[in-house]
């Protein structure tokens, strides 16, 4: 009883501080930011092709390519495709993808972080070694030999690449569970007779949502790379067309002087990760004040 009377306020304050972290995010510039051309491009690639009302795949060679117009904003292709259009439905891939890689390896990270943190020797000791294993392998490397063995689809990339950035969040999340471990509140929730799995639950992991949405945002703009390179490299996604696909196919007839093949979704992929970058970096400065802009 002892113990818990004197680390309750303690307890009460973790809330407090949690809150005014919240406060300093929804008005960090960052986020607007970042939040801003994050929706824009949710906007232009999920609702753009209805409200435009273009078909996405309508192949007309009299119009090949045609630079940016009136007519075709962005231009035609080789097969006079409205790139326009192309630039819409090809955002989908790297959006969803990116976001559910991100949300598959941050789980996977997590869960081990908080596992390792709340044993003792031989249980941290190998999820720790497995993590340096796994994070000693160039990422690309294992992305690249999967997809040539099992074929470029959409599952087997998001897969590679969540099996293989999961130890970057395993020692986030390790590292500041060690800590958040031995601070009072944890100490008054045992004496309050609370389980292991109660205090990582409710008490410890909420404690720790900063670096879970930072860690969420590191690994939505790792996938978004990583799905990238593989497609641009020729190991990628299949069609439907996305923003690296349409790069990757383009880089010929970009020699011939159509820039608009290139430059538009290599701009977009751009805008992407900077938009999940402004918003992580704004997770990062609401939590923590005193560093620097």
């Amino acid at each position: 009883m002892g113990v818990s009377a004197r680390t309750a306020p303690h307890a009460a304050n973790r809330p407090r501080g949690i809150e005014k972290s919240w406060q300093r995010l929804l008005l960090h510039p960052y986020l607007w930011v970042g939040g801003g051309i994050l929706l824009l491009l949710l906007v232009f690639c999920f609702l753009g092709p209805a409200l435009y009302g273009h078909p996405a795949n309508h192949i007309d060679v009299s119009r090949v390519y045609q630079p940016p117009s009136l007519k075709y904003p962005l231009g035609t292709d080789g097969v006079g495709q409205n790139m326009f259009v192309q630039m819409m439905v090809g955002g989908r891939v790297p959006i969803a993808a990116g976001f559910v890689t991100a949300l598959l390896s941050s789980l996977f990270g997590i869960a081990a972080g908080l596992v390792a943190s709340f044993s003792r020797g031989a249980v941290d000791n190998l999820i720790m070694r497995v993590a340096d294993a796994v994070f000693g392998i160039p990422q690309i490397v294992p992305v690249l030999f999967i997809e040539a063995v099992l074929g470029a689809t959409t599952q087997s990339l998001i897969l590679t690449i969540a099996l293989t950035s999961w130890p970057v969040t395993a020692q986030l999340i390790r590292s500041r569970a060690l800590l958040e471990r031995e601070m009072p509140y944890v100490e008054a929730a045992r004496a309050a007779g609370a389980s292991r799995v109660g205090i990582v639950l409710r008490h410890v992991l909420p404690n720790l949502l900063d670096t879970v949405v930072a860690s969420v945002t590191t690994q939505f703009g790792n996938g978004v790379i990583l799905i990238a390179i593989a497609t641009v490299v020729g190991l990628g996604l299949a069609p439907p067309w996305n923003w690296a696909s349409m790069i990757g196919a383009n880089i010929e007839p970009l020699f011939g002087g159509y820039w608009w093949l290139v430059v538009p979704p290599g701009l977009a992929l751009s805008l992407l990760l900077l938009s999940v970058h402004l918003i992580g970096e704004a997770i990062r400065h609401a939590a923590n004040p005193k560093e620097m802009y």
